[in-house]
């Protein structure tokens, strides 16, 4: 079974909802070892600034072009039609679930988003024919992600982490 499809999809976007559900109301009642806010320093906001620009450009735009290259292949425009529509409902998730629960919200969201894309880019590596130009912009997109989970790793999710003592004196 593919993953761009349409049950995949739903089964997704439904699955990270909840968990999103989860993880604000948990930290707003303090029963989750996260922060509710962001606690980046002004370098890592203006290294920050940089990455959602970058994103844009090889997250949403490079796709676009791609999606442009192989205009004749159906199978292309039902990939990155589902790759463009995940990006879409993660960017509406993070705005709505931050605004309405925590913050820090954007950091689960955006990392189990990055991984679904990811398993995304390597099912369609098997599905896409490539022309050696769209063959290196799709391998820019996927090291782009790459990258992507690995700064949530290490700078994100530890920001937001706080560990298990700081539940455990929270209800003291």
């Amino acid at each position: 079974m593919t993953v761009n499809n349409g049950l995949i999809l739903t089964l997704f976007f439904l699955i990270v909802s909840l968990l999103a559900l989860g993880y604000g109301f948990g930290v707003k009642a303090r029963r989750l070892p996260f922060t509710a806010e962001i606690g980046f320093n002004q370098q890592q906001w203006q290294f920050l600034r940089w990455w959602v620009k970058l994103a844009s450009f090889v997250g949403v735009l490079l796709p676009m072009c791609l999606l442009a290259l192989a205009w004749k292949q159906p199978s292309s425009w039902v990939f990155w039609g589902s790759y463009l529509l995940i990006v879409a409902v993660q960017l509406i998730s993070e705005r709505v679930f931050s605004r309405s629960l925590v913050p820090s919200i954007v950091v689960p969201i955006g990392f189990f988003y990055t991984v679904f894309r990811l398993w995304q880019l390597l099912d369609g590596f098997t599905q896409l024919t490539f022309s050696y130009l769209t063959l290196v912009g799709f391998g820019v997109v996927v090291l782009f992600w790459v990258a992507n989970l690995i700064m949530l790793m290490v700078m994100a999710i530890p920001t937001v982490f706080k560990g298990s003592e700081s539940i455990s004196q929270s209800r003291l």
